[in-house]
């Protein structure tokens, strides 16, 4: 019997869309996949990058085009790797145009209330969405989870300019799942009054402390300093040191979102080595695991929607005015 080829669509060709799209290579099942962005430049780099990693003598075959207007009506999968900030809209555009079977939507999800509510009103059933906070999937977070134990725990990451707006809702994905627990609060009271610009034209960053308290107990404390040069573009720089106090132990895990080479290592000499994948390993298991099985260890959409509802209202509370942006929004990706 002939397997039968699987339409996927990959919604943003850029940067993590193409990397998806290198994932993609890999999966057991032959795709049709159509990469759609309305960038020009972009497509092109979607096709170079699946052109080196060997996408044409893959099982697979990619279509590339501007507009959703020749999608298929039915698609087993979409990928929607743009921006917060018109994720909404390509949602509703998608789901008006296509229907499709599952979806992975890739963080920020939104960058408004509204948004997220669009978001989940065009899907419907969300029980095949999932949300691209990958962390809880890595290894390498698995092992040391297993070492570290059972919550409540005190964690805090820190480094320079780390880019904390657009990677706060990665940790408070991960410790979630690490403890078992809800979070019930992000309160951006240590905040830098000043929002830098962010690496992504029109979009800003965070300095200062975000805190996240979680409902058993556990304290999430985030800490990142202001760009060097005053006017400079933020979230340039790695996060350096993730801190897990646990009831018997401590973990120093250096460089946690390493691709090369990190360490997680306690003051008694205990220490595990690891790295977390590049998004190119991560999409084809991923995508196969839906396939097969109709589901995957990444959250779904009213686990990550839980999160982004209380991280845009706490930063919501505390935003300074920013000009040209709406009072709702809080412009990061």
């Amino acid at each position: 019997m002939t397997e039968p080829i699987h339409p996927v669509a990959v919604i943003g060709g850029g940067q993590l869309g193409s990397r998806h799209l290198q994932g993609l290579i890999h999966c057991r099942r032959p795709l049709e996949i159509h990469v759609v962005d309305p960038d020009g430049g972009a497509l092109r780099v979607a096709r170079q990058r699946w052109s080196e990693a060997g996408g044409p003598q893959s099982l697979h075959a990619t279509h590339f085009q501007t507009d959703m207007e020749s999608l298929p009506d039915r698609l087993d999968l979409a990928i929607v790797s743009t921006t917060a900030a018109v994720r909404p809209d390509v949602v509703e555009q998608l789901g008006g145009r296509s229907e499709v079977g599952s979806w992975l939507l890739e963080k920020v999800l939104a960058q408004s209330h509204d948004g997220l509510d669009r978001i989940a009103a065009a899907i419907g059933d969300p029980a095949r969405v999932w949300v691209n906070t990958w962390a809880r999937t890595t290894p390498w977070f698995q092992e040391i989870r297993g070492r570290v134990g059972p919550g409540p725990l005190i964690v805090e990451v820190k480094g320079a300019s780390w880019g904390m707006g657009c990677n706060a809702i990665h940790f408070m994905d991960l410790f979630a799942w690490w403890t078992g627990e809800n979070s019930i609060v992000v309160d951006g009271a240590g905040l830098d009054h000043c929002w830098p610009n962010a690496k992504r034209a029109g979009h800003h960053e965070l300095s200062g402390l975000l805190r996240i308290e979680f409902s058993s107990g556990t304290t999430l404390l985030l800490r990142s300093t202001a760009p060097p040069v005053p006017g400079s573009r933020a979230g340039t720089d790695s996060i350096k040191q993730m801190v897990i106090q646990a009831q018997c132990n401590q973990w120093n895990v250096h460089e946690p979102f390493s691709e090369t080479a990190g360490s997680a290592v306690t003051k008694s000499g205990e220490r595990i080595d690891g790295r977390i994948e590049y998004q190119s390993e991560r999409t084809g298991p991923i995508v196969d695991s839906i396939l097969e099985t109709g589901t995957c260890d990444l959250p779904d959409l009213a686990t990550s929607s839980h999160h982004h509802q209380l991280l845009l209202t706490g930063l919501l509370e505390v935003r300074p005015n920013l000009e040209g942006v709406e009072s709702a929004v809080v412009p990061i990706t």
